[in-house]
C-alpha cells in the first residue's frame, strides 16, 4: 500500500498466482486477465518465483514477502561493503560507507516492499564487486562471477545491463596492452553468459504494449521537453539529497565531489565508474518522460555510484585533522536513521481509492466465491483492486465502460461488478445489467450481473389522458430493453 502500490500489487499478484496455479517460471500470471490464462511477461520473474516457493511451503502470508525482501536488501548492503573493500578501503571506512548506503531513504523504504528492482540492485552490486576484482586480478573466476551476477540482474530488470558498461574500458585497456586474443576470449565468455537474459527480452519485448516505455525519447507524441527539463532539475536538487542519499549524507556527498575534481588522474583512476555513469545517464535521459519524479525506483542503478562518492566524502571528513569537522561528520552519521525514517515514513500511507478498498478488504474478498469472474473499476492500475479483493477478471478506468463491453464480459463469464464510481448507477445502458447491490459502503458497491439476451418489458413509465376532438385518448409509454435500445409504443382509442 502507499506509494507505488501499483507496481507492488502487480509483483505480488504474480507471486500468488505462481503459488496457486502454476510454478512454470516462464509463465507469470496476473489477475487482470478477463477469462484468459493471465500470462503476462515483462522482466524475468526470478524474485516472484522464489517468493512463490516460500508461499507454497509456509502459506500466502504477506509477512513472508516482506521478510524475503528485507533479506535481499541486507545482501545489497553487504555487497556494497564488499565493493568498498575491493577499493582497498579499511574495514572502518567500508562499514561506515555501508551504514550510509543502508540509510538511503529510498533503499530504506523499499527494503520491505516487494519490487523486482530490489533483487536486480542486489545482483548488480555484487556484479560490480567482482568487476572491480577482475580489473585488478584479470582472473577468469572473477570474470565469470561478474558475468553471472550481471546476467541475473539484467534478466530481473533490463536497465541493470548498464553495469556491464564498466567492462568496456577494461576491454579497451586489454587491447591496448596487446592482449587481443585474451580480451576477445573473455568478451565471448561474457557474451555467452549474458545470452539467456538477452534471449528472454528478445522473446517478450515484442509483446509489450507501452509505447512510451519502449520508445523513450523517441516517442515524440508523448514526450514533453519542458516536463523533461523540470524532471531533471527536480531530480538533481530535490530527490538526490532528500531521497537518494539522505540529508545526513549531503556533507559527505559534496566532499566526495570535491575530492573527485581535485584528483589529477581522475579519468584514468575511475574509468570503470565513469563508463557506467555515462551509460546509466543516457538511459535516464532516454526514459525521463516515463520516470518523472514519481518512479524513483527506476533510478536504482545510480545508487551504488552515488554512494561511492559519499564514501569518498566520509573518508575525508572522518580522517580530517580538524576536530570540529570530524565531530560534525560523526553527528551526521548518527542522525542518518532518523532522517531516513522521517523522509520515508509517509510513503506507507494508503492513498486515493486504495484507502477505502483496504478498509473493507476482507468483506470484499469473502463476499463472493474466489473463482467468480468480476469486473472492477475505476482502477487505472489494473492490479490494485483485483489484488486486494483476491479476484480475477476485467478492469476499467475513468468510467471507460460501455454497455457493449459489459455485455461482452458477462457473455464470457463475469458474474459481479465491483464499482467505486456512480457512473454505473447513472448510465441506464449499464444499469440494466445490474442486480440489486449486495454491498454498499463508503462509495464501493458490488452488483450481481444479469445476462440480458431477449427484449424484456420493464415497466409502464408514463400514462397520459388527453381529450382531443371528442375522443378520449390513452397514451401509454412502455419500455423494453435490448442492450442500449429503448422501444416505445403509444395506443389511442375512443
Amino acid at each position: 500500500m502507499g506509494i507505488h502500490a501499483w507496481r507492488q500489487t502487480q509483483t505480488m499478484t504474480v507471486v500468488e498466482n505462481f503459488a496457486a496455479e502454476d510454478m512454470n517460471i516462464l509463465d507469470p500470471r496476473i489477475n487482470s486477465r478477463g477469462d484468459g490464462d493471465g500470462i503476462f511477461r515483462m522482466e524475468f520473474p526470478l524474485m516472484q518465483w522464489i517468493f512463490a516457493w516460500f508461499y507454497k511451503w509456509f502459506g500466502s502470508e504477506l509477512i513472508i514477502a516482506r521478510i524475503l525482501t528485507f533479506i535481499i536488501s541486507m545482501f545489497s548492503i553487504l555487497g556494497f561493503y564488499r565493493l568498498l573493500r575491493e577499493y582497498k578501503q579499511s574495514e572502518l571506512i567500508s562499514a561506515l560507507g555501508a551504514w550510509c548506503f543502508a540509510w538511503s531513504p529510498m533503499l530504506f523504504y523499499y527494503s520491505v516492499n516487494p519490487l523486482p528492482d530490489n533483487l536486480a540492485l542486489c545482483l548488480a552490486i555484487w556484479s560490480f564487486t567482482f568487476l572491480k576484482r577482475y580489473q585488478h586480478d584479470n582472473s577468469l573466476y572473477s570474470l565469470f562471477i561478474f558475468s553471472f551476477f550481471l546476467s541475473l540482474a539484467t534478466a530481473v530488470k533490463l536497465p541493470f545491463i548498464l553495469f556491464g558498461a564498466g567492462y568496456i574500458p577494461i576491454f579497451i585497456e586489454r587491447l591496448k596492452s596487446g592482449k587481443i586474443k585474451n580480451g576477445m576470449t573473455q568478451s565471448v565468455i561474457l557474451g555467452l553468459i549474458l545470452l539467456p537474459a538477452a534471449a528472454w527480452y528478445l522473446w517478450v519485448i515484442p509483446q509489450w504494449t507501452n509505447a512510451a516505455l519502449i520508445g523513450g525519447a523517441g516517442a515524440e507524441q508523448s514526450f514533453d521537453y519542458q516536463s523533461a527539463l523540470n524532471t531533471i532539475w527536480g531530480t538533481i536538487h530535490s530527490l538526490t539529497p532528500e531521497l537518494f542519499i539522505n540529508y545526513g549524507s549531503v556533507l559527505f556527498f559534496l566532499s566526495g565531489i570535491g575530492f573527485f575534481f581535485r584528483k589529477k588522474d581522475k579519468i584514468s583512476s575511475f574509468k570503470v565508474e565513469l563508463s557506467m555513469l555515462f551509460f546509466i545517464s543516457l538511459y535516464y535521459l532516454y526514459e525521463v518522460n516515463m520516470i518523472g519524479l514519481v518512479h524513483d525506483y527506476y533510478l536504482f542503478p545510480f545508487l551504488p555510484l552515488m554512494f561511492l562518492v559519499v564514501v569518498a566524502g566520509v573518508k575525508l571528513v572522518i580522517e580530517h585533522p580538524t576536530n570540529w569537522l570530524r565531530y560534525v561528520g560523526i553527528s551526521a552519521l548518527i542522525i542518518l536513521p532518523l532522517t531516513a525514517y522521517l523522509r520515508a515514513e509517509g510513503r506507507w500511507t494508503p492513498m486515493g481509492n486504495e484507502t477505502t478498498i483496504l478498509a473493507h478488504k476482507e468483506e470484499l474478498r469473502n463476499l463472493i466465491p474466489n473463482d467468480a469472474l468480476v469486473v472492477v473499476g475505476n482502477d487505472p492500475s489494473t492490479h490494485i483492486f483485483l489484488y486486494h479483493i483476491h479476484k480475477k477478471g476485467w478492469t476499467f478506468e475513468q468510467d471507460w465502460l460501455t454497455s457493449d463491453e459489459l455485455k461482452n464480459h458477462i457473455d464470457k463469464g463475469a458474474k459481479f461488478l465491483y464499482s467505486n464510481t456512480d457512473f454505473v448507477e447513472e448510465n441506464e445502458s449499464i444499469h440494466q445489467f445490474l442486480g440489486e447491490p449486495i454491498f454498499d459502503k463508503d462509495g464501493i458497491r458490488v452488483y450481481p450481473l444479469k445476462n440480458i439476451n431477449e427484449p424484456q418489458i420493464l415497466r409502464f413509465s408514463r400514462i397520459i389522458f388527453t381529450d382531443e376532438n371528442q375522443n378520449l385518448c390513452l397514451s401509454v409509454r412502455i419500455r423494453a430493453s435490448v442492450a442500449k435500445t429503448k422501444r416505445c409504443a403509444s395506443f389511442c382509442f375512443s
